[in-house]
């Protein structure tokens, strides 16, 4: 989910700004986490490689929680434009 036409329309009040930020912040991880899976620097043991699968499956479950957070928060910035 990346800035779109949508966020150019809506208002940024500090509440979507610290959404955004957060969201960012954890999508860097989200990735980091994917390419260190996808792309290691050295071969792995299996417990390794299943600690780096579990946190890139809870840092995923941040990302859709805050996903969700701005989603809503967008839709109650339109509820109040209308």
């Amino acid at each position: 989910m990346c800035p779109t036409a949508q966020d150019a329309q809506l208002p940024q009040d500090d509440e979507t700004r610290r959404l955004l930020a957060a969201f960012e912040a954890c999508r860097a991880k989200e990735l980091a986490a994917a390419d260190q899976l996808s792309k290691p620097r050295h071969s792995m043991l299996y417990p390794a490689y299943t600690r780096l699968v579990d946190a890139l499956g809870a840092v995923r479950l941040k990302c859709n929680d805050i996903r969700l957070a701005i989603r809503a928060h967008r839709k109650e910035l339109r509820d109040k434009g209308k």
